[in-house]
């Protein structure tokens, strides 16, 4: 309510949101080639549906200035970065030690095979 209407809030959500899976899409892809163009190519589309007025009313948003596109891309970035420092950590720590973890013991479930 402060930085705009109701219609550019939904907007800046909205590119917030894209952003952030556009970002998660590079964290999961790593920086191959081919992640990098289709992440440019989303967000160029992305941006161009925004910005572009007639297409931009169509799907019910409204062009966004820099206050908006820097409002979308710091929630998008705040989302995005801290996931990521995160799965890089919980891979560095050392393995659970639980017996049986990675098996079950064959007599605890019959298989569908075996009459009950």
């Amino acid at each position: 309510r402060y930085t705009g209407r109701r219609r550019r809030a939904g907007t800046v959500a909205l590119v917030s949101l894209v952003g952030t899976q556009i970002g998660q899409t590079v964290l999961a892809g790593g920086t191959s080639p081919t992640v990098l163009a289709s992440t440019a190519v989303s967000f160029g589309v992305l941006a161009a549906v925004v910005q572009t007025p007639g297409v931009s009313q169509f799907f019910g948003c409204t062009p966004l200035g820099p206050v908006g596109w820097t409002i979308a891309t710091g929630s998008a970035l705040g989302a995005t970065l801290p996931n990521g420092a995160m799965t890089r950590l919980v891979a560095r720590l050392p393995p659970l030690d639980r017996p049986n973890a990675d098996h079950t013991d064959p007599g605890d479930h019959p298989s569908p095979e075996s009459p009950s």
